[in-house]
């Protein structure tokens, strides 16, 4: 190595310094290996790919995969850290509802403040008195049909609900939901159907997964369990 003075590297820098520079330290590259990763370096063989430039390439390639699945490892990461929290926070509410009145209001706050959720809607299987955001559905009523897949699955489905449901989930508000969530509540036998809705159409849909929202229906039942009895 040369011990001639380094010229100062500017914003308009040309070619000709970037040779003289690479010149004076020909180990630049040894100490900033991970410059190399994008580099493109011709190596002249004609018109054949040479198989140095064909391994740089597919190596390339297979860092930025890895990259991109580092990032959504990181990404799933958090949101499940957060959905986590959110069931967290819902579990202790529902903890201190000493009635159903509370229960209620408590799925209510929580489900449209912290799952963002425009429309919340229970529909329980029974006798009682209707309130806010809850309502009775008698066992021998028709419309309970259109949830029968949803109880013998016993799983939370996302994305569009057919138009009877939503009709009979959603009533006036159906046409402004364009995704939503259906929950089976179940604790031992059918408790009802719990009902988050989006104006958003993107917000819930059939790829996400369910794993939490299966959970969050766990949660909910229990808690009404607890009430109804």
């Amino acid at each position: 190595m040369t011990n001639q003075a380094v010229k100062p590297i500017t914003s308009e820098i040309d070619a000709d310094l970037i040779r003289e520079y690479l010149s004076d330290h020909p180990d630049f590259f040894h100490h900033h290996l991970d410059i190399l990763e994008n580099l493109y370096v011709p190596h002249p063989t004609g018109d054949a790919i040479s198989l140095v430039e064909r391994q740089i390439s597919l190596l390339r390639n297979k860092n930025q995969v890895l990259e991109r699945q580092l990032s959504n490892f990181i990404k799933a990461a958090n949101s499940s850290e957060s959905a986590v929290s959110r069931l967290h926070h819902l579990a202790l509410e529902l903890m201190h509802s000493d009635c159903l009145d509370a229960t209620v209001a408590s799925c209510q706050a929580i489900l449209r403040n912290e799952f963002n959720a425009d429309h919340v809607v229970l529909r329980l299987i029974g006798q009682g008195e209707d309130s806010k955001g809850l309502h009775f559905i008698a066992k021998d009523s028709p419309s309970l049909k259109h949830f029968e897949a949803l109880f013998q699955k016993r799983e939370a489905v996302c994305g569009r609900l057919r138009p009877k449901q939503e009709l009979f989930l959603f009533g006036k508000n159906h046409d402004a939901v364009r995704s939503a969530v259906l929950i089976p509540l179940y604790e031992g036998k059918r408790i009802g159907v719990l009902a988050l809705g989006s104006c958003d159409e993107h917000r819930f849909n059939p790829a996400m997964g369910t794993l939490f929202i299966n959970y969050l229906g766990e949660l909910v039942s229990r808690a009404l369990a607890v009430q109804l009895h």
